[in-house]
């Protein structure tokens, strides 16, 4: 009876350290764990932050005025002129009535057709 008792006890002692360790064991991986977790949140913050200071500059670089600044500036680009616009309605865009006629040869009518829009 003695020796039952003892290997009650013997069990119950390897029950409750290995309930332990393991206790301790995953206590360190959540510990683990939560640093990560933390680590991350504070990745993304500062990532959000940057999107931000991002989506500012993006803005202030593409205003219209300061484009339109640079594009004179860097390209010596300048407004059009009503003379540069050419209405499309007095191009030809007709398949079937193209400029080459069906022998082949260029169509007079049409070709001053196009010189006349192309000088407007």
């Amino acid at each position: 009876m003695r020796s039952i008792k003892t290997a009650m006890l013997i069990l119950w002692l390897t029950l409750t350290l290995s309930v332990a360790l393991v206790s301790s064991v995953l206590k360190n991986k959540v510990q683990t764990l939560e640093r990560r977790l933390v680590s991350i949140n504070t990745d993304i913050q500062r990532d959000i932050e940057s999107i931000h200071v991002l989506k500012a500059e993006w803005s202030h670089y593409n205003t219209p005025e300061r484009l339109r600044k640079l594009a004179y500036d860097q390209l010596s680009l300048e407004n059009a002129k009503p003379e540069q616009i050419i209405n499309y309605s007095a191009l030809q865009f007709n398949y079937e009535d193209s400029p080459t006629s069906r022998n082949g040869k260029m169509n007079s009518k049409n070709l001053t057709t196009l010189v006349k829009a192309i000088k407007r």
